[in-house]
């Protein structure tokens, strides 16, 4: 049985603290983009534009926005911790062939 070092086996772990994270997103492999109503930036596949989750401080409510951009209506809202966030998010992609890459302190 191969020997883990304790630095390696934790690298892959990230801890995520900071008030603003963005999160990455790609289209699934194979598939096309589904919008109902074209609000999809294709600039959040590129890196070009991202979507950040920020908490607001006097609240502790967690919301998205673009940096540059109009967030679609069903991501405007306020979520009471960052996995509900989370949860959210990726269903909401997931349903427009749109997955999760990944999620970094801004």
């Amino acid at each position: 049985m191969p020997s883990i070092n304790k630095a390696t086996r934790f690298e892959a772990i990230k801890v995520h603290t900071g008030a603003d994270r963005v999160i990455s997103l790609k289209v699934k492999d194979g598939e096309k983009v589904k919008s109902n109503i074209g609000l999809l930036d294709p600039r959040l596949f590129s890196g070009e534009n991202k979507l950040h989750a920020t908490i607001d401080g006097q609240t502790s409510l967690w919301s998205l926005h673009y940096d540059s951009g109009i967030l679609p209506q069903q991501l405007r809202q306020k979520f009471t911790g960052f996995s509900k966030l989370m949860s959210f998010v990726t269903d909401y992609f997931a349903r427009r062939n749109i997955e999760v890459k990944e999620v970094f302190d801004a």
